[in-house]
């Protein structure tokens, strides 16, 4: 399921993609009424999917090599998160990334994925 300009949008795209996340949507009606927060693969889905825009094609997430929700992640709390990826390596049809989803100084995952 795609999330992009559903679940979220991205409001503006450099070394750093802020995103903002749209606390309407059905899945946060769910994932918790009253309280929402991010579900972690949803987490993952918009990492995804930031990817394959920037590189224009689509990803297979192969691995988490190293995944840390560090808090949660509330649309209404935190309406906009900046992501950024320290490193994205392209070796042999291979993808191995690493970043950050985070808002000024509240980091509320930390993530290293492989995709092809």
């Amino acid at each position: 399921m795609r999330l992009i300009n559903k679940m979220f949008s991205i409001v503006s795209e450099g070394e750093t993609i802020r995103i903002q996340l749209h606390p309407e949507h059905p899945i946060y009606q769910a994932h918790f009424p009253g309280s929402p927060i991010t579900p972690g693969v949803c987490i993952i889905q918009m990492i995804t999917e930031i990817l394959e825009k920037m590189h224009n094609r689509d990803m297979e997430l192969v691995q988490i090599t190293n995944l840390k929700f560090v808090q949660p992640l509330s649309p209404i709390e935190t309406p906009e998160v900046d992501i950024a990826f320290s490193a994205i390596v392209h070796t042999d049809n291979q993808y191995k990334v690493r970043g950050t989803v985070f808002y000024d100084e509240t980091v509320f995952t930390k993530f290293s994925i492989i995709y092809r």
